[in-house]
């Protein structure tokens, strides 16, 4: 467990000390529209993400710890990368922990509104199969492409987003799993450095196993949370996920990021 957390503590020092790749007439900073804690945003600021997301099931629990960076390289083109460390926690058997699936996203502008801030994006994220499939961390290969929007009207901020992922490891047993997800986000600035905020999440489970809850069900759910800003290009956002469905892959999650713009 030591070296995991050492791992993480030196990925973490390296992304926040690499050289940054400046690219010219990138998009504009949106820092000040709502972060969501589910719903993915348009944007393609340059940020480095901290995340934390700890979901309890009846299967068990599990924690993800995950640091991003994300940087434009051309006007219309955004690069991610995700490093998680995952610690899983079941019910009937020992906990486990390690590093889980990286994850590149590649993001492209396709459109700004021009009375309003706000644009659309797509792109696509690949999921590769660093974690071990044997410990339950992962070991995963997907894609998942997405399409966002956002907008602003006044001191509301919106963002919607439809993504659909699909499983590729050849040697899973049965149909690869295919998740069909959508969300809709809103947020209010209170203040400058205050903004709550409600999502509405669905996930669908269009291919995969029939043991699989969400297989051929919908789960919706809601997550109140906030943004807290305390700083000029420093973002907190914290909240929690409630399914309300009958159909539910756990029954709450609770959602934390921090987001350094630069």
């Amino acid at each position: 467990m030591a070296r995991i957390i050492i791992f993480f503590i030196v990925f973490i020092v390296a992304l926040l000390t690499a050289p940054v790749v400046w690219a010219e007439g990138t998009d504009d900073v949106y820092g000040e529209f709502v972060y969501p804690l589910v719903t993915r945003r348009p944007f393609l600021d340059r940020e480095f993400e901290l995340r934390v997301d700890h979901e309890k099931g009846a299967a068990g629990r599990v924690t993800d710890l995950r640091g991003s960076l994300e940087i434009p390289v051309l006007p219309r083109w955004r690069v991610g990368l995700e490093v998680p460390v995952v610690f899983t926690d079941p019910r009937d058997q020992r906990s486990m922990g390690g590093v889980g699936d990286l994850t590149l996203e590649n993001k492209f502008l396709l459109y700004k509104f021009g009375q309003r801030p706000g644009q659309v994006a797509a792109g696509f994220e690949m999921r590769l199969p660093t974690g071990s499939e044997r410990r339950g961390l992962g070991g995963e290969a997907a894609i998942e492409p997405f399409l966002t929007a956002g907008i602003a009207f006044g001191a509301f901020d919106f963002i919607a987003e439809i993504a659909y992922d699909v499983n590729l490891n050849a040697n899973v047993p049965g149909p690869n799993r295919q998740e069909l997800t959508a969300g809709v986000s809103a947020g209010y600035r209170l203040s400058r450095w205050f903004l709550p905020l409600l999502e509405v999440t669905t996930r669908t489970v269009t291919r995969g196993g029939d043991d699989d809850p969400l297989f051929h069900a919908t789960q919706v759910s809601l997550t109140p949370g906030f943004n807290v800003r305390p700083w000029p290009e420093t973002t907190f956002a914290v909240g929690i996920e409630l399914p309300v469905t009958q159909a539910r892959a756990f029954d709450y999650a609770l959602r934390a990021r921090f987001i350094r713009e630069f």
